[in-house]
């Protein structure tokens, strides 16, 4: 198995978590958690071709949350 931790510290962690939650990777496991002020993704797949996938898929998806967050100006309010 491989695995990877990627620590993702951002302003809009809540905002982040609570978007891409319940968001799936069809190869691989997936835990997303939040630790005090951080926000963790951890990503679990049998080979390392799945394991690439699901990490660009995620950064990607993240990336977009923080793109919309910044054009509508919304910040962690919940």
């Amino acid at each position: 198995m491989h695995r990877t931790i990627i620590e993702i510290e951002s302003e809009i962690n809540k905002i982040i978590f609570n978007a891409l939650r319940y968001e799936e990777a069809p190869r691989a496991k997936i835990k997303f958690y939040m630790k005090g002020k951080k926000l963790f993704l951890e990503i679990e797949a049998s080979s390392i071709s799945n394991l690439r996938a699901a990490c660009n898929s995620f950064i990607k998806w993240i990336d977009m949350v923080e793109k919309i967050s910044e054009k509508f100006k919304i910040k962690n309010s919940f």
